[in-house]
């Protein structure tokens, strides 16, 4: 990996606002809120003109959780280095999936390690952006007061919603099933990936507008009114991004999961 890209896995540790990318600005924090070890993992780094962030949030146990986003971080930075870019979508697609190799196969004294992370990440050239979302971490778009989530999570329920809708369940079926909905569908790590959520042709970005991403830790403890209401404030993105973590941190008390997010805003008026 060469020197300039960046992996973070830290704890209670400011990730420092970037200077701006092609109009882009860019900043991350993260906490562990009320876990022993930290399993996310973050990305930021620019080359070309061109701004990539990945937020990674593990799973599979202390060990495994933190070595499956990390990886997965590392080779979404790897990537991003060291190819050459011309099909935003498809590198993006590409290393989704070499990440997913590379943690299905991870071993733990010769046995699967059985590991897996969740991903969302961005890639913006000037006003275009493309994403990408394995898992049920998210990605919220802020326009002018509006807040729009493009994906949807990969778990049980929302397989669940699906089904019912289609007819192929009934209401009895579907109420049965709550009690597994939180669980994951899709992942890096699950062998063969097959489901993620991305956008082929580009949303483009306006002036002022705000691109979240954060792990379950964030919006699970924010309800998105709360979330509008901090990213109207008009703080600068450093303070902001910190705020929204620590927020949520207190908001989610002893028991809170990892919490992290990368938040990049457009200046490009």
């Amino acid at each position: 990996m060469t020197e300039e890209s960046k992996i973070v896995t830290v704890q209670m540790n400011d990730i420092p606002e970037e200077e701006p990318v092609s109009g882009l600005i860019c900043a991350a924090y993260s906490e562990p809120g009320g876990r022993a070890s930290q399993q996310d993992s973050l990305f930021s780094g620019e080359r070309d003109g061109m701004l990539l962030a990945a937020v990674c949030d593990g799973m599979g146990g202390m060990n495994g959780g933190e070595t499956a986003s990390e990886l997965s971080a590392r080779f979404f930075a790897e990537a991003f280095y060291e190819e050459e870019i011309s099909d935003i979508a498809d590198f993006l697609e590409r290393a989704a999936r070499r990440a997913d190799d590379a943690v299905f196969n991870l071993t733990e004294d010769g046995r699967p390690m059985g590991a897996g992370s969740t991903v969302v990440s961005v890639l913006a050239r000037g006003r275009e952006l493309y994403w990408i979302s394995v898992g049920d971490s998210r990605i919220y778009l802020f326009r002018r007061g509006e807040l729009l989530c493009p994906i949807r999570p990969h778990n049980y329920g929302e397989l669940l919603k699906r089904q019912l809708a289609e007819g192929k369940i009934d209401e009895a079926a579907y109420r049965a099933g709550q009690k597994n909905a939180e669980a994951l569908i899709s992942f890096l790590g699950i062998g063969g990936l097959k489901l993620m959520e991305q956008n082929r042709q580009p949303f483009w970005l306006e002036d002022e507008d705000q691109v979240l991403l954060c792990s379950d830790g964030l919006y699970r403890s924010l309800s998105e009114e709360r979330l509008r209401e901090l990213l109207m404030s008009g703080m600068s993105t450093g303070v902001l991004v910190k705020k929204l973590v620590q927020e949520a941190v207190e908001a989610g008390g002893a028991k809170q999961d990892n919490t992290s997010a990368i938040l990049i805003r457009c200046r490009l008026a």
